[in-house]
C-alpha cells in the first residue's frame, strides 16, 4: 500500500491553511472596503474618515490597501480645504488630514498656504514651507505612489520653492529630498544652500557649518560625486570685491568639505560674486531683504 510521507501531509495541510487564511482575510477586508466606498464620494468628511478607520487598523488589510485608503482619506480633506475662503482655516484642514497620508497634491497646497499664514508667533514660517514642498517632491519620486507624475514645470517649482523656503528661514531645515540627483526626470544640475557667513568674512556661522555638514552628508551618501561648490553674493558693493568674496567663501566649504573626508578631487570651488542672481519663482512675493538674503548663497553643481 502506497504511503504519504508524514512531512508532506503536514506541509500541504500548512499550504491549506494558509490559503484559507489568505482567503479570509481578503473577504474581511473587502468587508470593510465596502461601506468606505460608499462614503467616499459624499461630502461629509466625518462619515469618510470613520469608515476608514476600521481599514488603517485591521490587521488583515493589505499595508498597500491601508495606504491607498490613507491617501483617499487626505484627499477627501484637499477637497473640503478648497471650499473654505479662509487661509488659516484652510491650512488646519489639510494639516489635519497629514496623519493619514501626505499625498503631493495636499503637500503642495499646505506649502503654499504656509507662505500666507502667519504662525503663531506673527510670521511666516518658510521652513515648515519648504518641509511640505519637499514631502511633495518625495510622494512624486516615488513611483509606485504616484504612478502619473505631475509635468515638470510643476516639479521644477517645487523645487524653487522648497529652497527658496529654507534659504529664507532663520533656522535649519533639513534638504536631503533637495540635494539629490533628479526627481523622476527631473534633472537637479545646481542645488542653492543657505550656508551663512559671518558678514563681511568667509567664516562660517555656527547655523553655516550645520548646512555644510548636512552637505557633506548627503553628498557621502551619494558616493561623493564630483561636484563644483559656487559663491554668489547679493548686489551690494561693487562687482570686484563681491567676485573675490563669493570666491573666499566657496573655497572655505570646499576645505571644510575635504577635513571632513570629501576626496579633495572630487570638489572645486569657484565664485560668481553678484553677477548670477537667483531665479526666483515669485520675486514680487518678497522684501528685498528676503531677496539678498537668498542671493547670499552657495550652490552645489553636479558634474
Amino acid at each position: 500500500m502506497f504511503r504519504i510521507p508524514l512531512f508532506s501531509c503536514l506541509l500541504a495541510g500548512a499550504a491549506m491553511l494558509t490559503a484559507v487564511s489568505e482567503s479570509w482575510a481578503q473577504s474581511d477586508c473587502e468587508r470593510l472596503l465596502a461601506p468606505f466606498n460608499a462614503a467616499l464620494p459624499q461630502t461629509d468628511l466625518r462619515a469618510i474618515i470613520a469608515a476608514a478607520q476600521p481599514i488603517l487598523s485591521s490587521p488583515t488589510c493589505p499595508a498597500s490597501t491601508r495606504k491607498e485608503v490613507g491617501v483617499k482619506v487626505a484627499l477627501a480633506h484637499v477637497r473640503d480645504a478648497n471650499q473654505i475662503k479662509e487661509p488659516k482655516l484652510q491650512l488646519e484642514m489639510l494639516e489635519s488630514g497629514m496623519k493619514y497620508a501626505q499625498p503631493w497634491k495636499m503637500m503642495k497646497l499646505i506649502g503654499d498656504l504656509r507662505r500666507k499664514v502667519p504662525s503663531s508667533n506673527g510670521s511666516i514660517d518658510y521652513g515648515a514651507a519648504s518641509l511640505a514642498y519637499q514631502s511633495a517632491l518625495a510622494d512624486i519620486a516615488d513611483r509606485q505612489s504616484v504612478t502619473e507624475p505631475p509635468p515638470n514645470e510643476v516639479i521644477q517649482e517645487l523645487m524653487m520653492l522648497a529652497n527658496e523656503g529654507r534659504m529664507l528661514s532663520g533656522t535649519f531645515v533639513r534638504g536631503d529630498v533637495l540635494l539629490t540627483r533628479s526627481v523622476r526626470d527631473v534633472a537637479v544640475q545646481a542645488v542653492p544652500v543657505p550656508i551663512q557667513f559671518v558678514r563681511d568674512r568667509n567664516k562660517m556661522t555656527s547655523l553655516g557649518q550645520q548646512y555644510a555638514d548636512e552637505m557633506a552628508r548627503l553628498l557621502g551618501e551619494q558616493g561623493h560625486p564630483r561636484v563644483l561648490v559656487v559663491g554668489h553674493t547679493d548686489l551690494d558693493g561693487s562687482d570686484e570685491y563681491n567676485l573675490k568674496l563669493s570666491i573666499e567663501r566657496a573655497q572655505a566649504v570646499r576645505r571644510y568639505l575635504v577635513e571632513h573626508g570629501y576626496p579633495a578631487a572630487n570638489v572645486d570651488a569657484d565664485g560668481r560674486g553678484r553677477r548670477e542672481p537667483l531665479a526666483l519663482a515669485n520675486a514680487s512675493e518678497y522684501s528685498q531683504a528676503q531677496i539678498k538674503q537668498m542671493l547670499r548663497r552657495v550652490e552645489i553643481k553636479y558634474r
